[in-house]
């Protein structure tokens, strides 16, 4: 692979193109980090907005019809709705696991099959999610399992 930079004053924008003859695994998971370069996703707690970079984000969860985020370390509610999310990432690691679930496959440590066909993934935190059978498909294409 080589990589060419270009810099200058002249240039307003960061602009990044990539030439190859297909996208395999590894180019798919540049291009999902790519993705997430420069987006942030804001979240409350304790009556202060604080904006998340999404690489720190384990996963997203609605609780009583509320959106949570949860990082390493705390719990954030936004207003996005899941689907909105899911929208907003869409082509990234972030997606949707289960009917109130969305997940930053970047924050797995490890999966392992359960019953009725559903997988069950370990986050680096400890914390589990459950990856329905009707996401596993998705789920294992995006993984390259």
């Amino acid at each position: 692979m080589k990589i060419n930079i270009e810099q200058s004053d002249a240039y307003t924008e960061v602009e990044i193109t990539i030439k190859c003859n297909n996208i395999d695994e590894r180019l798919e998971k540049l291009l999902s980090s790519l993705r997430l370069y420069g987006s942030a996703i804001s979240g409350k707690k304790d009556d202060k907005v604080y904006f998340l970079k999404p690489e720190d984000v384990f996963y997203f969860d609605t609780v009583d019809e509320k959106v949570f985020i949860y990082t390493s370390d705390c719990v954030y509610e936004t207003v996005l709705k899941l689907y909105e999310i899911e929208e907003r990432f869409f082509g990234t690691s972030i997606i949707r696991v289960n009917k109130s679930t969305v997940l930053n496959l970047m924050k797995i440590d490890y999966v392992s099959p359960l019953i009725n066909g559903r997988i069950q993934a370990v986050l680096q935190n400890g914390e589990k999610a459950i990856i329905s059978r009707q996401y596993v498909p998705y789920f294992k294409n995006k993984l390259g399992l």
